[in-house]
C-alpha cells in the first residue's frame, strides 16, 4: 500500500506526509493549521506535524468550531 494511503492504526485516518511551516521541515501526520485566502492571487497554508502541535498548542483548522 502506497505510504499516500496508509492508515494511522490508532484513529483510522490516512497519514499525510508534508512540510511542517513551524519547524521547517517534511514530516508524517500533517494537518492544516491556517488557511491564507486572498481575493486575487495565491492564498497559503501553514501545517505542522503532530510534535509542532504539541509543542506550540496548535490546533487544526478542520478541528476548530
Amino acid at each position: 500500500m502506497p505510504a499516500s494511503n496508509s492508515l494511522n492504526t490508532a484513529t483510522g485516518e490516512p497519514v499525510l506526509y508534508g512540510y511542517c511551516t513551524w519547524h521547517c521541515g517534511y514530516s508524517a501526520d500533517i494537518r492544516v493549521i491556517n488557511v491564507d485566502e486572498q481575493g486575487s492571487g495565491p492564498g497559503g497554508v501553514q501545517s505542522a506535524c503532530l510534535p509542532c502541535r504539541e509543542k506550540y498548542d496548535l490546533v487544526p483548522f478542520s478541528d476548530r468550531p
